[in-house]
């Protein structure tokens, strides 16, 4: 194969050699078959020489042989076509790559005069042709270098056009020398063939420009481009090329910001909280919950999860997520009490680059942009600011946000998923929150109930608990006391599952004997709440105040703010709460 790909190259030897040694030239592969020829050879080209010729002996030995007598040499003496032979004098010699034998190069005498003068001339023509075979064995280096070459550059092709992100390469002046498939995708390049253009002219003011002019190294750098009234925003990396110490151009990486984003948020869901069969709780309350919740997952609709501190809301809006069309794009959770009101706009709704002081040059991509085409979790909706619920309006209804600084709308494509453990009527009625709004958000109410209503599930979630954290601290706790059990099923649990869940932590953690007793889970609770249990009556009256208090935290919010309108609500003054809430353990 090697040797016909150069077929033309090779008939040109076979008529140099002739016109010098005057004898016919026949040039053959491994397999026998005539590749050039000349004279009488000339028609023989495509045709094979016989088997178990000296021509097949060369090949098979890689030696030369110099044949004076065809017919009577041992060389030939197996020769099919001995007898029919009409060479009265022959040179095989063979031509390599390599380690192995490609080919042979054969010159014949038919005539005396032949014979004679390559007798005369014997030595001067044996190095002439071993000359030749030499040139031929470089030929095939070549094609077989040029051949490699040619595989390893489509093999290259084909792994950067099939890597998700865009590589762009380009010379010392800044032009094109290979875009891949997926920066064509990105940048929305019909015409792919763009080798050869500047870059400059293909993305303005982009970065790649600067590496090559100052051959500085640029690593994950957030770059936004705006290429046609479309703005791009990605992480850019790009490296100079130096050859021989000298500029040669720059390889540059184009990550899609947004895209990026999902794959982080993708990879650090925990698959095994995500599904309603992950949320614990079997009481009939609870299961009618989760009923209500699954049949709504599938639906693209708005969704407020009410409920206690504690009772799962943040896992319901993830089961919710995982079982609706979304479940491949991003869940962003957001806590809007936990964000100042000053940051709170440009932290959802991201901005321009210069929109205030001190703002990120590049500007910022907000969290509803990042969220697009999944979904967004907005927990403790009630501590939303006011000036914010008019702009979470517009996303409600228009599908689109502005960014800080910005002019121009963009389209957004998320599902809301709000969260409340106040009574967002009764905020209403006191011009805290937007009727508008809350009436948007309150599509598909779902109220969770609260532990101490599902009293059914409280030793199952117990038990569970209690497994997984002496596994998780390998301690070998034989289970839980009978004490135990009835203190857990006695409790109010105005922190819900959490606070039952933290304290079977604490309790397997201290725990000194085989069992979870119940004298250990009162070093957790306190003494105030275990005394209750003895039905004294100024235990009751503490145990019934701290009951009332903690509801009216649970509602209000803990802040000094907050703690003035408990104190109204109770009609006490603020330093009476106080004193209630240490005397309390509050």
């Amino acid at each position: 194969m090697l040797l016909a790909n150069l077929q033309k190259e090779l008939q040109e030897i076979a008529e140099a050699i002739m016109s010098v040694t005057g004898l016919d030239v026949t040039i053959m592969d491994s397999s026998l078959k005539r590749i050039a020829g000349t004279g009488k050879y000339y028609d023989d080209i495509g045709k094979y020489a016989p088997k178990k010729s000296v021509f097949d002996k060369c090949i098979t030995t890689g030696k030369q042989y110099v044949i004076t007598d065809p017919r009577l040499c041992i060389e030939c003496a197996d020769c099919s076509k001995k007898q029919n032979c009409h060479e009265v004098a022959e040179v095989c010699y063979p031509i390599e790559s390599g380690k192995s034998v490609v080919g042979v190069i054969g010159m014949i005498a038919f005539t005396a005069d032949q014979k004679k003068a390559f007798l005369k001339n014997q030595h001067n023509y044996m190095n002439f042709v071993s000359r030749m075979s030499k040139l031929i064995s470089s030929s095939i280096k070549e094609q077989v270098l040029l051949q490699e070459l040619k595989y390893r550059s489509i093999e290259l092709k084909t792994i950067i056009d099939s890597v998700d992100e865009g590589i762009v390469a380009v010379d010392e002046e800044g032009k094109i020398l290979y875009m891949n498939n997926w920066a064509c995708e990105l940048f929305e390049i019909k015409n792919h063939d763009v080798t050869g253009v500047s870059l400059d002219e293909v993305l303005p003011q982009n970065s790649v420009t600067k590496v090559l002019m100052t051959n500085k190294e640029v690593k994950e750098q957030e770059e936004v481009l705006k290429i046609n009234n479309k703005t791009y925003r990605f992480l850019l990396s790009a490296k100079p090329i130096i050859f021989n110490k000298k500029k040669a151009g720059a390889l540059a990486c184009f990550k899609d910001f947004n895209k990026l984003h999902k794959s982080i948020f993708r990879i650090s869901e925990n698959p095994d909280a995500l599904t309603f069969d992950r949320i614990l709780g079997s009481s009939p309350s609870f299961t009618i919950v989760k009923e209500q919740a699954r049949q709504i997952a599938n639906q693209d609709i708005t969704v407020l999860l009410i409920g206690e501190s504690g009772t799962g809301k943040e896992l319901f809006a993830r089961a919710i997520h995982h079982e609706s069309p979304r479940r491949n794009e991003i869940f962003l959770p957001i806590n809007c009490g936990a964000i100042p009101d000053s940051l709170i706009e440009s932290e959802l709704f991201g901005y321009e680059k210069g929109a205030f002081t001190g703002a990120n040059p590049q500007g910022k991509v907000g969290k509803f942009e990042r969220a697009n085409g999944g979904t967004i979790f907005l927990d403790e909706i009630g501590d939303l600011p006011l000036h914010m619920q008019v702009k979470l309006l517009r996303v409600l209804q228009e599908r689109e946000i502005f960014r800080v600084g910005g002019l121009t709308p963009i389209k957004v494509d998320v599902r809301i998923i709000a969260a409340t453990n106040k009574d967002l009527r009764a905020m209403v009625q006191r011009g805290e929150f937007r009727e508008d709004l809350f009436y948007r958000l309150n599509v598909v109410p779902i109220h969770i109930p609260p532990l101490r209503e599902r009293h059914e599930d409280i030793l199952e979630l117990a038990e569970i608990f209690f497994k997984r954290y002496a596994n998780l601290h390998r301690r070998e706790l034989k289970g839980i006391s009978e004490g135990a059990k009835r203190l857990l099923a006695s409790l109010p649990y105005p922190g819900n599952v959490r606070e039952l869940e933290n304290l079977i932590e604490y309790g397997v953690i201290f725990e000194k004997g085989d069992f979870l007793m119940e004298d250990t889970l009162l070093k957790k609770i306190g003494k105030k709440e275990s005394s209750s249990l003895k039905g004294g009556l100024k235990d009751m009256v503490a145990q019934f105040e701290r009951k009332i208090i903690q509801e009216l935290i649970s509602h209000y919010g803990s802040d000094t703010e907050n703690k003035l309108k408990i104190a109204e609500k109770l009609q006490i003054s603020q330093a009476t709460l106080y004193r209630k809430l240490r005397e309390l353990n509050i």
